[in-house]
């Protein structure tokens, strides 16, 4: 049930009356700062589908030939979008930014990072409308955000209603919303209802399980994004093989210890060279406390391929007690980090 739905049933009138209002001051004040991205490619290998055989499903998984968005970062020109967005065959000259007033832009890549799927682009633009950042002290799951893009139709923006999933989503440098997102709107902005910028829309491709538009959004931080930045001006290309590969799959907290439980441990991976096994339970990561999945993907994400960690973890001791009580052994696991294998995801 879309949040707009349950706030129809839950308000008066009035009230929805006025979160209406809301939305179009954000779309009016907020969508000014989110361009249109328009592509002109050779060829677009990044945009094929793994699901070939579903061509019923083509428009769904396949990326379309209209335009993405991005956001304008400084008054200077730079945009950001989601890198997705610009990968593929690109023509000479063939990449352009359409602005809130209707005027067309030449853009460049200046650099992208691919695992956190963000590439800065600039056009010959100054004076431009930039979006105040959101405090992130002041957000937490269940805080309302909206979903800003200019797709299909650069004219007119998007506007997509959510609320804030969870706080820390693809190791840590993304949140997650239930705002829909699409091949249009991706590259776009997730703000606050004050028009205050949250993160920009990555991760919608043909690879991603989720696909788009199924509930699942999410968006690149906007403090990862300042991080980045310096690197990305410089002309840095960062491919997402290097970011930081332990090598499981992890799963909620365990009720007898905290921490994160691990369903699946990859064969040949840095956690099976130390040793770590399916249902252990990571409680400490390289002398920080794992309080959850949140805390040990916001550890991974600090640490980088080739870095040596030290691991914590409670290992199941035998069978459970007669009152069912389980016993739990204490192991430390000295793992080195590797470069995440090609076609994993993060």
């Amino acid at each position: 049930m879309s949040v707009a739905l349950v706030l129809s049933l839950l308000a008066p009138a009035q009230e929805g009356d006025a979160l209406a209002a809301v939305l179009r001051k954000v779309r009016d004040q907020a969508g000014r700062c989110v361009v249109a991205v328009e592509v002109d490619r050779e060829s677009d290998p990044d945009g094929q589908t793994a699901r070939g055989s579903l061509a019923t499903h083509t428009d769904y998984y396949n990326r379309p030939r209209g335009p993405a968005s991005g956001v304008l970062w400084d008054a200077e020109g730079h945009v950001v979008t989601s890198q997705f967005n610009v990968s593929g065959g690109i023509k000479k000259d063939g990449l352009r930014v359409v602005l809130w007033d209707g005027r067309r832009a030449p853009a460049r890549i200046v650099g992208w990072d691919e695992g956190r799927d963000i590439a800065l682009l600039k056009i010959e633009e100054t004076g431009l409308p930039v979006l105040p950042k959101a405090d992130f002290a002041k957000l937490g799951q269940g805080s309302f955000v909206v979903v800003l893009g200019r797709a299909p139709d650069p004219s007119s923006p998007t506007v997509n209603l959510g609320i804030l999933s969870a706080m820390s989503r693809m190791k840590g440098a993304a949140v997650q919303t239930d705002a829909e997102m699409n091949y249009g709107n991706s590259g776009g902005a997730l703000v606050t209802l004050r028009g205050e910028l949250v993160g920009v829309g990555c991760n919608v491709k043909p690879q991603a399980v989720w696909g788009q538009s199924g509930g699942v959004g999410f968006a690149c931080k906007v403090s990862v994004i300042e991080d980045l930045l310096p690197r990305l001006k410089a002309g840095e290309k960062i491919p997402a093989e290097k970011e930081p590969f332990l090598g499981i799959r992890p799963g909620e907290g365990n009720p007898d210890v905290g921490g994160v439980q691990v369903v699946q441990v990859l064969p040949g991976s840095p956690a099976e060279k130390a040793g770590m096994k399916a249902e252990d339970v990571i409680v400490e990561f390289d002398g920080k406390k794992v309080e959850d999945y949140e805390a040990f993907t916001d550890l991974m994400q600090a640490r980088k391929a080739g870095d040596e960690v030290a691991i914590k973890v409670m290992r199941k001791k035998g069978k459970p007690a007669a009152g069912g009580k389980q016993d739990y052994a204490e192991h430390v696991l000295k793992a080195k980090l590797e470069e995440r294998p090609a076609g994993l995801q993060p």
